[in-house]
């Protein structure tokens, strides 16, 4: 139901606040999962093997829990549109399609990685309190604005736009299917790369073939070509994929409503 094409902020906090409301449990339910496996992770070698917990294993572990959370999270954000029984309560929503997507994509950015962070701080805060208490070893606590995290967290907001779209794309199993389709295309790429490399760069192998004196200077070359390829790929993952994703989603999200 768009009552206005016009961006309405009041009522996009109101969107906010319901789609909040109604995904907690699932938040909760995540929560409790990742503090489960963080306290088996961490504290059951620390106390019965007094093994020390160095920033290495923040360095793994919040990365993985990140990723995988916030991917199925994101791949789930429009799963009532594809049941028929849900998706005109949603359609009906007294809000414009793009305060629809603008919620769900910042409950699932945003939202998600602040939330995350405090989360895992205090479960680290926790966990390091009871090392101190129980055990000899060294527990080091988690810094979120280190280049690392923070890079990680760089990286997480914009493949998220990956799997939100594909939850608005497939209408079931949407994280398996978005993983599979990239699956894909990185094989499909790299096929493709491979035999344009072949053929363009035909006496490269010619001259690795007969080891002659135009060999290193090929090798330059490609060196040349590979840093201009992936400042290229750098500045297209970094500037143009997340706002792609994103518009796709919006044009999906309209294609679902008629």
């Amino acid at each position: 139901m768009e009552t206005t094409n016009r961006f309405n902020v009041k009522r996009f906090l109101l969107l906010l606040r319901n789609d909040l409301f109604c995904n907690y449990r699932t938040l909760l339910i995540g929560a409790g999962t990742v503090a489960a496996i963080y306290f088996i992770a961490t504290l059951a070698p620390l106390i019965f093997s007094q093994r020390s917990v160095d920033s290495d294993f923040h360095s793994g572990f919040f990365p993985a829990a990140l990723y995988i959370c916030g991917f199925l999270l994101s791949a789930a954000a429009f799963s009532e549109i594809h049941h028929s029984q849900k998706n005109t309560a949603f359609f009906m929503l007294p809000a414009t399609r793009l305060e629809k997507l603008a919620s769900r994509l910042l409950l699932t950015t945003i939202g998600f990685v602040v939330i995350g962070i405090i989360f895992y701080f205090l479960l680290n805060l926790l966990s390091f309190l009871i090392a101190a208490l129980f055990s000899t070893a060294q527990f080091s606590l988690f810094n979120p604005f280190s280049r690392e995290m923070l890079l990680t967290i760089a990286v997480y907001l914009v493949a998220q736009s990956l799997f939100l779209f594909g939850g608005i794309y497939f209408k079931s199993h949407a994280f398996m299917k978005t993983g599979l389709a990239l699956f894909g295309f990185a094989v499909a790429t790299a096929l493709f790369s491979a035999i344009i490399f072949r053929i363009v760069y035909h006496d490269f192998f010619y001259h690795m073939q007969v080891m002659d004196n135009y060999l290193a200077h090929d090798f330059i070359y490609l060196e040349d070509f590979s840093k201009t390829l992936f400042s290229i790929a750098k500045y297209l993952f970094w500037l143009a994929l997340a706002p792609f994703f994103w518009m796709l989603s919006y044009i999906r999200l309209g294609e679902k409503e008629v």
